[in-house]
């Protein structure tokens, strides 16, 4: 029985798979958790538990499911931060757009942890679990909920003001006007330094939520001994689940009468 959590690397999803060096750098419990209680059947489906229960296997989809929701946004803020790094210079009106995009979306992703990990705090009453991602939310708070944050340029790079309710910086009490001083950050430089953070945050919350998993029922998963096995399973003949298992686009025949599929992409000449 392996649960060895650099299986992630060869036997996660594609999102896992992607990000699986940074997973075992910078959140490894997730990881922990995922090879023992989750795995990979190679259909994306969870392996098997030792000690199967219905009723133990639908707290390990709940739970899961708020765990897997925290890592994605975590890759994708990841994925905001790796483009910082290489668009920070704007050039042209399509680069500004995308520096705004990226930089409103790090702080709704900063809100979905933050609402993943109250709902998995409450799940298993350990409220005081949830308290460090407070200041997270706080930020996302006054970047989504207030006026337009006011930036500066410095050699065509965007600089923001920190966020906060402290001096000097900026919070939703504020208008344009009365942000006489403050102290500016490059956007990505920001964006970083609060995913340092945040990562120190997500994995000290999944470490003490390691050991709590046994308690609502969970046993070990069953790995394939020898766990290649599972590597060169056919695809299952069913859609996956767009986004949580798998980003390879599904090809078959005949199934593309799913409600609301509008046909655009194989309409030349788009909508009529």
């Amino acid at each position: 029985m392996n649960h060895d959590p650099t299986l992630i690397a060869k036997h996660g999803d594609d999102l896992e798979k992607h990000w699986a060096e940074k997973i075992l750098n910078s959140i490894p419990s997730y990881a922990t958790i995922w090879a023992t209680y989750i795995g990979n059947d190679g259909n994306q489906k969870a392996l098997p538990m030792s000690q199967p229960n219905p009723d133990v296997e639908k707290e390990r989809i709940i739970v899961w499911q708020w765990l897997y929701t925290m890592f994605e946004s975590m890759a994708l803020a990841w994925e905001i931060e790796r483009q910082f790094q290489h668009r920070e210079v704007i050039k042209e009106y399509k680069d500004y757009a995308s520096n705004l995009n990226a930089w409103i979306a790090f702080y709704a992703h900063l809100g979905r942890i933050h609402d993943m990990a109250e709902k998995l705090t409450n799940r298993l009453n350990q409220k005081n679990l949830f308290a460090p991602f407070d200041p997270f939310y706080e930020q996302r708070h006054i970047a989504l909920h207030g006026i337009k944050v006011p930036m500066r340029w410095v050699e065509n790079v965007l600089c923001a003001p920190v966020l906060g309710e402290k001096p000097k910086e900026w919070h939703t009490q504020l208008n344009w006007g009365e942000l006489k001083k403050a102290d500016f950050e490059f956007l990505s430089t920001h964006i970083s330094g609060t995913l340092r953070e945040l990562e120190k945050v997500v994995e000290g919350f999944c470490a003490q939520v390691f050991p709590l998993l046994s308690g609502r029922g969970l046993s070990p998963i069953l790995w394939p001994n020898p766990e290649s096995a599972i590597a060169d399973k056919p695809a299952a003949r069913t859609i996956p689940f767009a986004g949580t298992q798998s980003c390879a686009p599904y090809e078959q025949s005949g199934i593309m009468n799913i409600s609301g599929y509008s046909g655009t992409q194989d309409t030349p000449g788009g909508l009529d």
